[in-house]
């Protein structure tokens, strides 16, 4: 075997552990959206944590091939709607099994002033001014400067994503 091969070996097996690592970490499922004049974008994320909350803001990583990543460039807003159990079905149609406005067609999704999508019933949607962005690997990290908030009124139990399928928070007390 060369070294050239052998690094190829370590890293494929490094990928793969980190990749089985990160599985346990236990997240809240999102739907990150934006949209233009050439229509609306979004697509499932569990890459989203805080930042601040002075100013309030939130990051957000978006691979550099998803449709909703140029939009985030050209017009400079996104909002992440998180998700409540109930929306199970939302989550394969965004993640890639549908393309583009098609996504839409699930759900019922509105237009905040700022021209960006977000899900009427969401547990929250998080409108967001891009603020920063730093390139890595296959994507990027973009720092979103929070300009409202939307919380709904009704009870809801956030969606989350263990181990490669859907969860839900119980309470352990």
């Amino acid at each position: 075997m060369t070294r050239d091969n052998a690094e190829s070996v370590e890293s494929a097996e490094l990928r793969r552990s980190f990749v089985s690592a990160m599985r346990h970490l236990i997240a809240t499922i999102t739907i990150i959206t934006s949209g233009d004049a050439g229509g609306r974008v979004g697509m499932v994320a569990t890459a989203v944590m805080s930042v601040s909350a002075d100013p309030p803001s939130l990051a957000v990583g978006v691979n550099r091939e998803a449709g909703v990543w140029q939009a985030m460039q050209d017009t400079g807003r996104f909002s992440v709607n998180l998700l409540a159990t109930r929306h199970t079905s939302l989550v394969h149609p965004f993640s890639g099994q549908l393309q583009g406005e098609e996504r839409f067609r699930l759900g019922e999704w509105h237009t905040h002033a700022t021209q960006t999508p977000y899900l009427a019933d969401a547990v929250v949607t998080l409108f967001c001014r891009v603020d920063g962005a730093l390139d890595y690997g296959t994507h990027t990290l973009f720092v979103g400067a929070v300009d409202d908030v939307r919380l709904s009124a009704e009870a809801n139990e956030p969606l989350l994503w263990r181990n490669g399928s859907f969860a839900n928070a119980v309470p352990l007390v």
